[in-house]
C-alpha cells in the first residue's frame, strides 16, 4: 500500500492514477491524432498516412516497431523481461466508403464512420501514458 494524502491506496490504484494523469495532461494531443486521421481517411490496404502517424508516435516514444505488415500495418512490442500475462492494444487503420458522410474524402468517398480514428487515438494515447508515466516498467509480460 502507498500513502497518498491522508488515505491508503493500493499500488495498482496508484499506477492506474499515474496513467490517467498522463492521458489527461495530453488530452489535446490524443484527440489531435484522432482528428488528423478523421480528416485524412484512407480505405483498406491504402492507409499509408495513417500508418505513418502511428509510426511517428512510436518513434517519439522510443519504441521499436515493424511496419508494412499486411501492406500498411504497424506493430510495436514491449517486453518487460519478467514472466506474466501479455496484453495487446490494437486499433484498425481503415476507413469505409461513405460518400455522403460530412467528413468524407471528396475523391475516394472514404470516411471514418467506423470510429477507427478513435481506436488509433486511444491506442497511441494508452501507449504514451504507459511509457511516459513509467508504469510500463512496473508491469510483467
Amino acid at each position: 500500500m502507498l500513502i497518498q494524502g491522508n488515505s491508503l491506496v493500493s499500488d495498482r490504484d496508484a499506477l492506474k492514477q499515474q496513467v490517467c494523469d498522463v492521458i489527461e495532461s495530453r488530452r489535446e494531443r490524443v484527440v489531435g491524432v484522432g482528428e488528423s486521421i478523421m480528416d485524412a481517411p484512407e480505405l483498406g490496404f491504402k492507409e499509408y498516412q495513417t500508418a505513418e502517424k502511428v509510426q511517428e508516435v512510436f518513434s517519439d516514444l522510443g519504441l521499436e516497431f515493424d511496419s508494412g505488415l499486411g501492406l500498411t500495418g504497424v506493430k510495436a512490442v514491449w517486453r518487460s523481461g519478467r514472466p506474466g500475462p501479455t496484453v495487446a492494444l490494437m486499433g484498425e487503420l481503415d476507413a469505409l466508403q461513405v460518400p455522403g458522410h460530412p467528413r468524407a474524402d471528396a475523391e475516394t468517398g472514404a470516411a471514418h464512420a467506423c470510429g477507427h480514428n478513435a481506436q488509433i487515438a486511444s491506442l497511441v494515447g494508452a501507449a504514451r501514458a504507459l511509457k511516459v508515466s513509467g508504469v510500463i516498467d512496473q508491469l510483467s509480460g
